[in-house]
């Protein structure tokens, strides 16, 4: 009975540990777009799409 308990104890932490990885992951590969999604980021990113007609 100690061994079924034991080996799900593992098996819940190698799973927490594989989707807390997995969430780091896509957060990182898609940071630029939820940068954008922030409300302090917009101003910043309107202006930079009409740089180059200032110039």
């Amino acid at each position: 009975m100690k061994k079924n308990s034991t080996m799900k104890l593992i098996f819940t932490i190698v799973g927490a540990v594989v989707v807390l990885g997995t969430i780091t992951a896509a957060v990182i590969h898609f940071w630029d777009d939820i940068k954008k999604l922030l409300p302090g980021e917009k101003e910043k990113d309107e202006f930079e799409d009409f740089d180059d007609l200032a110039e």
